[in-house]
């Protein structure tokens, strides 16, 4: 029997709720403009605004994938955090983040979710929470997009805290369910965040 909770690997989640992960972009999509500064995330609702990404903009990421697409836009200036590679999870990895963004600040930062617990938002990889957190520092404002079964998946890594993101993109469910979801999983979301359903 398969655990639903866990998480799949990269592969497997790229086709699973692609009509929610659109929707999701569409409202993303509206965050961003010509001549910001990014970070893109590993996560697959993150590849799908890559690949509708349509602005003059630098992009950092740690995707291949992100990477991959972004490449073959000539508007985008893209900056692929290189180092080990996580085969399973589709980025690559370091140990001295601090030293690899030197001065570098984002104007936005687009995080994916592993799972969304009450006392914050986990990966599968230790690798890939290190590199949120340093993110996060370095980042004007955080927004996370998760479809609304990661407030029910498991992982170990803590990234960050739900008080570090500034806005929460879910998809179209109706406000009852996501008030349902996150009673039920006893998460307080921060009355300063923006929660776009």
């Amino acid at each position: 029997m398969v655990n639903e909770n866990v998480i799949l690997s990269y592969k497997e989640r790229l086709n699973l709720n692609i009509k929610e992960k659109k929707k999701i972009v569409e409202k993303a999509m509206k965050f961003i403009h010509n001549n910001g500064k990014y970070f893109f995330d590993v996560s697959t609702s993150v590849q799908f605004l890559a690949q509708d990404l349509n602005k003059e903009v630098t992009v950092f990421t740690h995707s291949l994938d992100n990477f991959n697409i972004l490449s073959e836009k000539s508007d985008v200036l893209v900056n692929l955090i290189s180092g080990e590679f996580n085969v399973r999870n589709r980025f690559f990895y370091r140990t001295d983040y601090e030293k690899c963004f030197g001065e570098v600040k984002f104007d936005t930062a687009f995080l994916g979710a592993g799972a969304i617990k009450s006392d914050g938002i986990y990966y599968e990889n230790e690798e890939d929470a290190l590199i949120k957190r340093e993110v996060v520092k370095r980042s004007k404002k955080v927004i996370l997009l998760a479809e609304h079964q990661k407030y029910e998946k498991i992982a170990k890594y803590k990234g960050l805290d739900l008080d570090q993101v500034n806005i929460i993109i879910v998809d179209p469910i109706s406000v009852s369910l996501f008030r349902y979801i996150t009673a039920s999983q006893n998460i307080n979301i921060n009355p300063n965040s923006l929660v776009i359903i």
